[in-house]
C-alpha cells in the first residue's frame, strides 16, 4: 500500500511546486521558456519512506525524478564545443532575484558536477559564435586577392579598369607647313602623335582625324577645304603599320575647319562608346577657326551630352587671338589648353598627356589595393569587436557564477570543500576563455597584418618594375616609391588564476 501512495504524493508535491512558481514574475524575453528543474530536498522528504541515496549520474533516473544533468564542460575544448544553449538568465536576461529563487531549489548534498551544471544552465554563456568568427577570420587570404592583380596586364582587373576611347584631331591646313625650332610643324606633329598613341594602353581605342587637308588656302577652294574632314585611322587598337600608312595619306593644304572636324569626331566616338568608357579628344592646331564654325559650342556639346568627352587643345605656334579662342574651346570641353612653340615643347606636352593616361590606366591597381585594404580594415575591426564581446561575456559570467556560489554557501547548500572546487572550476573557466580570446586576437591579427604587408609590398614591387618599363617606353620620368607599411602593435595582457584563501 505504501508503494502505491508514492506516485500520488509525488504528483501532489509537483502540483504544489508548479502553483507556487506561477506567482513569480517572468522576464518578458523568457515568458515562454521552461526553467529546467532538478529534484529538491523538499521533494525528497515528501515521501513517507526514508530518503534513499542519490543514484549515480550513470544510472537511469527513477520514475518521477528530473532527467540527469549534462556533464558540465571544464576543459577549454569542451567549453568551446559545448552545444547546450546559453543559460536561461545569461547575458541581458540576467535577473538576480530569479536566479536566487532557482538556487533555493537545489538540494544540499548534490554532487559538485551537478551543481556546476545547474549553474551553467542558469547563467552560463555559450561561446560558439565567437569561436566561429575567429575561425572564419583566420582563413582570410589578402595575398591571393592582391596577387591576382598583374601590373603588366590590366585585363587582370577588368572590374576596375576603365575603357578609354582616344581620338586625335589634327589640323592639316596650309599653315602647318610652316617651320618652328626643330622642324616643319606638320612633321613634328605627326611624329609626336604617333609616339603618343603607340605608347597608350593596348586596352584603348585610338583614332586620328584630320581637317584642312583638301583643296588649298585659296578663296576658290575654301568651300571644298572647309567641308572636308577625314578619319584616316578609324578608332580601334593601335597598329604601327596601319598608322604609319595613315600618316602618309595627307599633308598641309587648306583652311582651318575646327568645328566641322569636332562634330565629325563626335560621330566617330559615338560608334565605339560604351557605358563607363572614358572619351578624350586631343585637338592639335596652329590657328583660329577660319571656316565660320563655332568650335566652342561643339566642344561644349561634346563634354555635356552623352559622351561626356574631354577636349584637350594644343595650340602649336599660335598668335594671341587664336590662343584666346582655343582656350575657350578647351574650357568648354572640360579639358586643358597648352601653347607650344617648338619641337621640344610639343614632345613634352604629349608626354604629360601620356602620363595622365597611364595614371588613368593604373588607377585600377590602386583601387584594387584600396578595396583589399578596406576589407582588411573591416575584418580587423570585426576581430577587435569579437574579442571585446567575448571578454565582456566571460567577465560577466565569472562575476555571476562567483556570486551564485557565494549565495549557495550562505544558504548552507554547499560544503566548504564544494565551494572550493566550484570556484576553482570557475576561475579556470575565466582564465581559459579570457586567454583564448587574447591569443586568437593576437595570432589572427598578426597573421592578417603580415599577410597584408607582404602581399601589398610584393604587388607594389611588381608595379614599380613594370612602371620602369612604361617609363622607358614613353620617355617620361616618374618617381615610384612603395608605401611604408608597419604591423599594428598588439599587446595582450598577462592573466593568472586567482589565489583563493577564503573558502
Amino acid at each position: 500500500m505504501v508503494m502505491r501512495k508514492l506516485p500520488i504524493l509525488f504528483l501532489v508535491t509537483a502540483l504544489f511546486l508548479s502553483a507556487s512558481g506561477c506567482s513569480e514574475a517572468v522576464p518578458e524575453a523568457n515568458q515562454n521558456e521552461a526553467i529546467p528543474t532538478i529534484e529538491t530536498q523538499e521533494s525528497q522528504n515528501s515521501s513517507s519512506e526514508p530518503a534513499t541515496a542519490t543514484p549515480s549520474p550513470s544510472s537511469a533516473p527513477a520514475e518521477g525524478t528530473a532527467p540527469a544533468l549534462p556533464k558540465p564542460p571544464v576543459a577549454l575544448e569542451e567549453i568551446l564545443s559545448y552545444e547546450e544553449p546559453a543559460g536561461l538568465f545569461a547575458g541581458s536576461n540576467y535577473d538576480e532575484s530569479r536566479v536566487k529563487a532557482e538556487l533555493d531549489k537545489l538540494s544540499k548534498g548534490m554532487a559538485d558536477e551537478d551543481i556546476f551544471a545547474r549553474l551553467l544552465q542558469l547563467i552560463g554563456e555559450n561561446y560558439q559564435e565567437e569561436k566561429g568568427t575567429f575561425d572564419r577570420l583566420e582563413q582570410v587570404n589578402y595575398r591571393q586577392a592582391l596577387l591576382s592583380i598583374d601590373p603588366a596586364d590590366p585585363a587582370s582587373a577588368p572590374a576596375t579598369e576603365r575603357k578609354m576611347n582616344i581620338e586625335v584631331v589634327l589640323d592639316a591646313s596650309g599653315s602647318m607647313a610652316g617651320k618652328v625650332n626643330g622642324g616643319v610643324k606638320m612633321e613634328l606633329a605627326k611624329k609626336s602623335i604617333q609616339d603618343f598613341l603607340a605608347s597608350s594602353s593596348q586596352q584603348s581605342n585610338v583614332g586620328l582625324r584630320v581637317f584642312g587637308h583638301k583643296g588649298s588656302g585659296a578663296d576658290k577652294d575654301k568651300g571644298l577645304s572647309c567641308a572636308q574632314t577625314e578619319l584616316v585611322y578609324p578608332l580601334g587598337s593601335y597598329d604601327a603599320t596601319r598608322f604609319q600608312t595613315s600618316l602618309q595619306s595627307f599633308g598641309p593644304k587648306g583652311w582651318t575647319g575646327i568645328a566641322t572636324a569636332l562634330e565629325a569626331a563626335r560621330d566617330d566616338l559615338k560608334n565605339v562608346h560604351s557605358e563607363g568608357a572614358e572619351t578624350i579628344i586631343y585637338l592639335v592646331t596652329d590657328g583660329i577657326e577660319t571656316c565660320g564654325g563655332n568650335p566652342v559650342e561643339v566642344a561644349k556639346s561634346l563634354h555635356q551630352l552623352d559622351l561626356k568627352a574631354v577636349v584637350n587643345v594644343i595650340g602649336f605656334d599660335v598668335d594671341d587671338e587664336a590662343q584666346r579662342q582655343l582656350k575657350s574651346v578647351a574650357e568648354a570641353g572640360g579639358g586643358t589648353y597648352t601653347t607650344v612653340k617648338d619641337k621640344k615643347a610639343l614632345e613634352q606636352v604629349f608626354k604629360k598627356y601620356l602620363e595622365e593616361l597611364y595614371q588613368e590606366n593604373s588607377n585600377w591597381m590602386q583601387e584594387a589595393i584600396d578595396d583589399v585594404w578596406n576589407q582588411y580594415e573591416t575584418e580587423e575591426k570585426e576581430l577587435i569587436d569579437t574579442r571585446k564581446q567575448m571578454l565582456h561575456k566571460v567577465s560577466a559570467e565569472y562575476d555571476r557564477l562567483k556570486a551564485a556560489v557565494s549565495y549557495l554557501r550562505e544558504k548552507d547548500l554547499l560544503e566548504k570543500k564544494q565551494k572550493s572546487q566550484l570556484l576553482s572550476w570557475i576561475d579556470d573557466r575565466w582564465l581559459n576563455l579570457s586567454t583564448y580570446a587574447d591569443d586568437r586576437w593576437e595570432d589572427i591579427g598578426h597573421r592578417m597584418d603580415t599577410e597584408w604587408i607582404n602581399a601589398s609590398q610584393e604587388v607594389e614591387h611588381r608595379w614599380m618594375e613594370n612602371g620602369r618599363i612604361l617609363d622607358s617606353k614613353s620617355g617620361k620620368i616618374a618617381l615610384r616609391i612603395p608605401s611604408l607599411r608597419v604591423p599594428k602593435i598588439r599587446v595582450k595582457p598577462v592573466r593568472i588564476k586567482p589565489i583563493r584563501t577564503d573558502f
